[in-house]
């Protein structure tokens, strides 16, 4: 004879807490402030100016639409509501490509001779 398992309470899961979702300018606080760091990566980039300079360009058209969108969200026109989940999907997205274009930027800045020897020494062993 088979019998089914009872499923017991536990006591984790009847206290659960449920968090307040983030306003919508704290999470797109954070591309914003990716974007000004890979504007300050491009003015530091010493090789691949050219296409650090496109770069550049890009993200600060992105930032200008996050700005625009940040405000759009706090604006207190009566009647509109503001449909923000896709936004923070997208300022999730937004944030992944903004750190690998930062790490990449970084990447033209100018070594120091020294960094030069060591990573040359780590590539031949």
């Amino acid at each position: 004879m088979v019998t089914k398992p009872t499923l017991t309470p536990n006591k984790q899961t009847q206290n659960l807490t449920i968090e307040p979702k983030k306003r919508i300018e704290e999470i797109l606080s954070y591309p914003i402030l990716l974007s000004d760091r890979v504007d300050e990566a491009v003015k530091e980039a010493d090789s691949f100016k050219f296409e650090c300079l496109e770069v550049g360009k890009k993200v600060g058209n992105l930032c200008l639409m996050l700005r625009v969108a940040v405000c759009l969200s706090t604006s207190t026109t009566p009647g509109v509501s503001f449909y923000d989940s896709p936004l923070r999907r997208i300022a999730v997205e937004v944030s992944k490509n903004l750190e690998k274009s930062l790490a990449l930027l970084k990447k033209c800045k100018q070594w120091s001779v020294l960094r030069r020897v060591v990573t040359l020494f780590g590539i031949l062993t």
